[in-house]
């Protein structure tokens, strides 16, 4: 597990799913962390559940982060916390399911807004701090489905490619300056996605919890993408071998195949 040096481990979207297993690992290895999220009274619950030498000095901070400038806020709120991060985790998200032409533009605005520009503008201000020290780590949490076009999930799905291509270039940029960028790709997690979503099939949601990995787990293989210091990687054996398959199949014939498929499980 992936050991500090000077600073702090900053995971957002920490107030449940994905996010809380990120920080419960990372602080067990030692880290003290900084706890991010919309809801602060799950981010306190997060941060007393914490185990390790320093769970007693975690930090949580309320923040919308889909918000305008609320990524330069947070940097400027931890600087005057004397709160040095070494680590970014990237994990806040939200997913939309849907007719594109049907969804509403708000929620979509609002989650590009998160899975988009929040990201990039976190990356770009902690990762300036990160290049000036010469050191540092920052995990984005893509999506499987970001290496695909996909009906329904369309704006998520274009929006998890963003997060991968990213990551890649940024990783290019901030190698030289001693800063490792690494992309973590789940499938389907157990967690409330599919009802934050808006999904309310119970025959999509049965898949989904029946392929589905726990958040522990895509937390395990997220960290140990960034201890191998890897590109990127898809969580989980099953989601590498579909993501290695992916390349034979036409880019344009994939969405033509799941569409009937994804029909089926969300009629009514």
């Amino acid at each position: 597990m992936l050991e500090p040096t000077y600073g702090c481990a900053l995971v957002t979207g920490a107030s449940g799913g994905l996010g809380r297993e990120f920080a419960r690992l990372l602080s067990r290895a030692g880290w003290k962390l900084v706890l991010v999220g919309r809801n602060m009274e799950r981010l306190e619950e997060t941060r007393l559940s914490l185990e390790g030498a320093l769970a007693r000095e975690a930090v949580a901070i309320h923040a919308d982060l889909s918000a305008p400038c609320a990524a330069a806020r947070l940097r400027d709120e931890c600087a005057g916390r004397g709160l040095a991060i070494e680590l970014l985790v990237n994990n806040a998200g939200s997913g939309l399911f849907g007719e594109s032409v049907r969804l509403p533009a708000d929620k979509a605005e609002s989650m590009l807004a998160l899975n988009v520009i929040a990201l990039s503008s976190m990356c770009s201000l902690f990762g300036a701090q990160m290049a000036e020290r010469r050191a540092g780590r920052i995990l984005n949490v893509g999506s499987l489905v970001g290496k695909f076009a996909m009906p329904y999930f369309a704006s998520y799905a274009a929006s998890k490619s963003y997060v991968l291509s990213y990551s890649l270039a940024l990783r290019a940029e901030l190698r030289r300056c001693g800063v490792s960028v690494c992309c973590v790709l789940p499938g389907y997690i157990r967690t409330a996605f599919d009802e934050s979503a808006g999904i309310g099939s119970p025959a999509y949601r049965a898949f989904s919890e029946r392929n589905g990995m726990s958040p522990e787990s895509v937390a395990r293989s997220g960290l140990r993408i960034l201890e191998r210091d890897r590109p990127y990687s898809a969580a989980g054996l099953r989601n590498k071998i579909s993501s290695a398959l992916s390349i034979f199949v036409p880019r344009s014939c994939l969405p033509a195949l799941a569409k009937p498929a994804l029909d089926r499980m969300t009629r009514e």
